[in-house]
């Protein structure tokens, strides 16, 4: 799909939307553009000058009232809404994904929003009581109270997948946050379309008036230096590698040195490790197979959780039917999770036919029609290509340990079969960098408000606020008595 004119993409500066075609952006093949505002004389209106009004606006707001608010916008988040379909519809061009996965991917987003899925992020990662107030710990000799604020926050989004803009719009108002979402080009509607929901909802609502979603090019230079200085930011939250992939002239120890936080959430890839187990009949092959697929094909590898490499402990044969088995298990998924490759790069389908003419060291599955491929190294070592596109490499092993070398510090999710072998890899593989463990068959189905890429980002979003005080000498007898009681019930009730 592509469209004959350049659209327009609006900002959305603190519950007022501003359309304007000052500007063009412009892909490289010149087939998808849009205009949009120049963020440089709106600057004023982008940023929150006055820290202090982020904490008198949020002074009164309890968590639970901004889940309310958030679940009633979450319900305007659906593609039979405009703002939504509209979104989707201008961001399948732009996006390396199909357009059934886009689509299924929009179709997570009000679920983010639910009451339940608000619920259990802000629980889980940090809880409300945080939030909303100062929370005493159980000090002997001292008050001591802690309290999570808010921060003001600069959002570097991938356009990987739409429904990451809905999880950091999510995080963002639960925790009362001041929020700056900078989009990509590859997906530059969804965090608008999310974000005027809520202003659908109450354009006045604290929460609304505290996100700013907008664009700007790589060649702003002086605009981003502008914007980016501790006067106007706390916190830097960036997907996708440095600065979100923007190639931004500032680094990250230069923000650091000038008190800005950077919470940088590289790009990650993810494996897969089976034991003897999988390898006992045909039968269980197929099944584990089966299982593999859909952890090796979600998002068509455009998401961190894909399973790119399979370490197996089978034979040369077993490995090879694994091959076939994953291969056509891997063209049956559901549309909205895996399908047909959108763009197949010719360098990685070359790789995967010099692949397939050694065969003394490399058996190759598909790959024929740019549909993706598996790819069994005989010989156990990585071919000098990435598998990207639904190519999955396969690499036999004898022992599960000798995998434990092997494990770039990339590496995000391990997906391990079977169970029991979890606990002798867990810990090594914790040491070389592994984030996530999981059963086979679920890498998509992530925990909500648990830790990502070894991060809770919730938490680390907030400024945490300690205050002590101590007891004048009079105060002391009752002091110690409240004390007292208070450890008894932190520590044994």
């Amino acid at each position: 799909m592509s469209f004959d004119h350049p659209i327009q993409i609006p900002f959305i500066l603190r519950g007022q939307e501003v359309t304007a075609k000052e500007l063009l952006y412009q892909s490289r093949d010149g087939t998808n553009q849009f205009h949009y505002p120049d963020p440089r004389p709106l600057l004023d209106r982008i940023v929150l000058s006055d820290p202090t009004q982020l904490q008198h606006d949020f002074a009164n707001v309890r968590v639970s009232e901004i889940i309310d608010f958030l679940a009633e916008a979450g319900k305007a988040m659906t593609l039979n809404h405009a703002r939504m379909e509209q979104a989707c519809r201008f961001s399948i061009p732009f996006s390396a994904l199909p357009e059934s996965i886009v689509r299924g991917s929009y179709d997570l987003i009000p679920i983010v929003f639910s009451k339940l899925a608000l619920h259990t992020m802000v629980e889980n990662e940090i809880g409300s009581k945080y939030l909303d107030g100062w929370v005493e710990m159980p000090y002997a000799d001292k008050i001591a109270r802690r309290r999570a604020y808010g921060s003001r926050s600069l959002h570097f989004i991938s356009g990987n997948v739409p429904v990451v803009p809905a999880l950091s719009i999510a995080r963002a108002a639960l925790i009362k946050s001041d929020n700056i979402i900078k989009v990509t080009p590859n997906d530059p509607l969804t965090a608008s379309a999310i974000v005027g929901a809520m202003m659908d909802v109450d354009p006045n609502h604290p929460v609304t008036r505290h996100f700013s979603v907008v664009y700007w090019s790589k060649e702003l230079h002086d605009f981003e230096h502008e914007l980016i200085q501790p006067r106007y930011l706390e916190k830097i939250i960036s997907w996708g590698g440095a600065l979100g992939g923007i190639n931004s002239t500032l680094n990250h120890g230069i923000l650091q040195a000038s008190g800005i936080d950077v919470i940088a959430l590289g790009p990650k890839f993810s494996i897969s490790i089976l034991g003897l187990e999988a390898f006992e009949s045909s039968e269980e092959i197929n099944r584990v197979a089966k299982l593999t697929a859909k952890d090796a094909g979600s998002f068509n590898m455009e998401s961190c959780g894909s399973s790119r490499f399979h370490f197996v402990q089978a034979s040369p044969d077993q490995a090879m039917e694994y091959a076939r088995r994953l291969y056509d298990h891997m063209q049956q998924q559901d549309p909205s999770l895996s399908a047909m490759p959108k763009n197949f790069p010719a360098d990685l389908r070359d790789e995967i036919n010099a692949a397939r003419a050694q065969d003394d060291f490399y058996y190759v599955v598909g790959g024929d029609r740019n549909e993706g491929a598996v790819v069994v190294s005989l010989a156990g070592d990585l071919p000098d290509f990435f598998p990207m596109h639904k190519v999955v490499v396969v690499i036999p092993f004898e022992d599960p340990l000798q995998v434990v070398d092997r494990i770039h510090p990339s590496t995000q999710t391990v997906g391990i079969y079977p169970e029991t072998l979890k606990q002798p890899l867990r810990d090594l593989l914790v040491a070389r960098g592994v984030c996530r463990f999981i059963s086979i068959g679920h890498t998509v189905d992530y925990s909500i408000g648990g830790p990502f890429n070894s991060t809770e980002i919730m938490r680390r979003a907030c400024r945490w606020i300690l205050d002590e005080s101590y007891p004048a000498k009079w105060e002391l007898p009752g002091f110690y008595l409240r004390k007292a009681w208070q450890i008894i019930k932190h520590h044994i009730f």
